[in-house]
């Protein structure tokens, strides 16, 4: 169990990767643009943020190294602060953010901030005071927090912009084994076995499958990250009502029409597969005996769902993917996901160099796992503004540097906004538009033929 001691804060198994690729893949920034209702006065968006840094300890944290493991150290409140505050934050008036292409640009420059982890703070914000509607770019390193973490900090923004104090966001480190342990210690035998015997197989599987990329080119270097932000055309609205009346949700309804995008472009090859990593909020799998607190910081698992055949039809796409995703979810509420976890908690003893060596020879030799993408999820996030309030956002596009293709679903105010985020040097943007225009008319072609379908059911 990590304990914090002091202002000394453990790293977890995830951090303890995040703080070896650091510099390899640049700082891993999750970065956030953020479009208010109204326009924000500087000075409260400057007191709100100062503020944030007291109510997150972990925003003024610095990595340190201990005697074998490196650790955060928090830094207390004073001078030192105020120095680092005036760095981390910044108002650029001159950037045009009623422009599309601008806005873009600007939010992938936020992509490439090189965060100072050994010296502190743990974020960069930029803020045009727009006359109409303001808008925030606020970036945090993922080894401080995931992104449930991230939109928490989002919400104390909007507490601060409306004039109510920030609530304080406790810190704390436990061992992310709690996650995947099972109840009795007698268990442990067969649930090592049971989620060894699953990757065993798993890595059968993927060995005789063509998995279905972007055009991609890989590199023996780290390259700057891609970013390209995409709205969805079809209204979540008639995707969601599609989604229900098939009885899945609307995150199982995305999942399917990716899988579709990607394997529409192999379609009379047997072998051909969409191989999707899907991230999990491991905090709900924590015991309840063990007393943990809202648990900010990094808390994430993920599990493949794999599908093959092009010319499934779409309603057996839907249920195939939906059992697909039920069942890595259960293997988590089932504790069978430990094998490869427990392999990774013994990763950071190998030490920060180690680790990053590992890293770069699997980047040269081209060796990390093949997939098409890494999906993750911030759902409705229309809950980040607080009841009634007088500022709220009205557009939220996320982002965070990735290895690999990421896109961030997040729906507000009846749209869905689909940023994907990938290595810029091995995929050219013409690819990636071309994969959003192909996503868009799957999307629509899923909702016209399967509400029908439904509806005469």
């Amino acid at each position: 169990m990590a304990v914090i001691t002091g202002d000394i804060v453990p790293l977890n198994r995830s951090e303890h990767g995040y703080a070896a690729i650091e510099g390899l893949a640049s700082s891993m920034v999750q970065a956030y643009v953020l479009r208010f209702n109204q326009p924000v006065p500087e000075e409260r968006m400057r007191r709100t943020l100062r503020e944030l840094v007291t109510a997150y300890p972990k925003l003024r944290a610095a990595l340190e190294p201990g005697p074998h493991r490196y650790h955060l150290r928090i830094l207390p409140e004073g001078p030192l602060i105020d120095q680092m505050f005036d760095l981390a934050y910044r108002v650029e008036p001159h950037i045009d953010v009623d422009d599309p292409l601008a806005l873009e640009a600007w939010h992938r420059d936020r992509l490439q901030d090189v965060v100072p982890l050994e010296r502190g703070l743990g974020f960069r914000a930029r803020f045009v005071p727009h006359p109409e509607r303001a808008v925030l770019a606020f970036g945090m390193p993922h080894i401080f927090g995931d992104g449930m973490t991230m939109l928490e900090l989002v919400k104390q923004i909007l507490r601060g912009l409306n004039g109510l104090p920030l609530q304080a966001m406790a810190v704390e480190a436990p061992s992310m084994v709690g996650s995947i342990a099972p109840e009795k210690w007698w268990q442990w035998p067969r649930q090592v076995w049971l989620s060894r015997r699953h990757k065993v197989e798993e890595a059968r599987r993927l060995a005789g499958l063509n998995i279905q990329q972007w055009p991609t080119q890989l590199g023996t270097h780290f390259s700057t990250t891609g970013l390209r932000h995409h709205e969805v055309p079809t209204p979540v609205a008639d995707m969601r009502r599609t989604a229900r009346e098939l009885g899945v949700s609307l995150n199982t309804f995305l999942m399917a029409a990716l899988a579709q995008t990607f394997l529409d472009q192999a379609p009379d090859d047997p072998k051909a597969a969409a191989v999707i990593r899907i991230s999990v909020n491991l905090r709900k799998y924590y015991p309840a005996s063990a007393g943990h607190g809202s648990l900010w910081g990094n808390h994430v698992g993920a599990f493949l769902v794999i599908e093959q055949d092009a010319r499934k039809p779409l309603r057996e796409r839907v249920k195939s993917i939906d059992a697909s995703i039920k069942e890595g979810l259960d293997r988590y509420a089932r504790r069978e996901m430990c094998w490869t976890y427990l392999i990774e908690e013994a990763l950071p003893w190998l030490g920060r160099t180690l680790i990053g060596y590992i890293g770069v020879q699997l980047k040269r030799k081209g060796k990390f796992p093949k997939i098409s993408c890494h999906a993750t999820s911030l759902g409705d996030a229309n809950h980040v503004n607080l009841p009634d309030a007088a500022v709220r956002v009205v557009q939220i596009v996320p982002s965070v540097n990735s290895i690999s293709p990421l896109p961030v679903l997040v729906e507000m105010n009846g749209r869905l906004s689909l940023p994907w985020i990938w290595q810029l040097g091995e995929t050219p943007v013409a690819a990636v538009d071309d994969f959003n225009r192909r996503f868009d008319v799957t999307l629509a072609r899923m909702v016209a033929e399967l509400a029908p379908q439904v509806a005469a059911a």
